[in-house]
């Protein structure tokens, strides 16, 4: 029969098995981390990972950098005239 306390008791069972494997998990997660020789996180940011910097990813700061100089190359080359943003931005000026 179900009584609150037989039921408290389940609950805790599976609530100690829960987090045991959750620990467990945790631990397999950083034991990579924890035992190497290095003893340092891997970088995930971006602008600091040298594998994104090899396949030509790279911060949005940097890419926009990059699109800009393109872009400015292309303008002194006269290769916008046709374009309608030059035309409007001109008009601004």
């Amino acid at each position: 029969m179900l009584t609150p306390i037989n039921i408290y008791k389940m609950f805790f069972k599976v609530f100690l098995v829960v987090l045991v494997i959750l620990a467990l998990c945790f631990l397999g997660l950083g034991v990579q981390t924890f035992f190497s020789k290095k003893k340092k996180f891997p970088d995930y940011e971006v602008g600091h990972n040298k594998e994104m910097r090899k396949r030509g990813i790279y911060c949005m700061r940097t890419q926009q950098m990059i699109i800009d100089k393109e872009l400015i190359k292309k303008r002194l080359e006269g290769g916008c005239d046709g374009c309608e943003l030059v035309k409007e931005h001109n008009k601004e000026e």
